[in-house]
């Protein structure tokens, strides 16, 4: 039985197998998030970076007025992949791709991440258009 990420054209599998295929190139590659240690001991701090992001629900949202509460999808998407290594958001990069800009779109998306961010006293460091 198809899974609705298959019929929608996803394949999990090739998914995990392009995983596999990067891990092989570093074995941080795989969770989540990655992971950087600040130190060499077993309790120094951890660095964690995630990214992510909303894919072509960007064109739902253009045509149902919803940028806002996309750029609010997108951070909980990487916060909660954060939040499972038991790290703590200290601040966020946007990236806003588009075939063409619309200032008044990517400024009501970018509103909603700042929103979203404000929420967890997250800041937001700038990011790429």
């Amino acid at each position: 039985m198809s899974s609705v990420y298959e019929k929608s054209g996803v394949s999990i599998e090739k998914g995990e197998e392009l995983v596999r295929r990067l891990s092989a190139h570093s074995q941080a590659i795989g969770g989540f998030a990655g992971l950087f240690p600040l130190g060499d001991g077993p309790e120094s701090d951890v660095l964690v970076g995630c990214t992510d992001g909303i894919g072509t629900k960007i064109e739902l949202g253009l045509t149902m007025g919803a940028l806002q509460a996309l750029g609010q999808d997108l951070v909980a998407m990487c916060l909660n992949d954060l939040a499972v290594t038991g790290a703590r958001p200290l601040f966020f990069l946007d990236y806003y791709a588009t075939s063409k800009l619309d200032v008044d779109a990517a400024e009501t998306f970018i509103a909603g991440i700042r929103n979203a961010l404000d929420t967890c006293n997250t800041v937001l460091l700038g990011g790429e258009t």
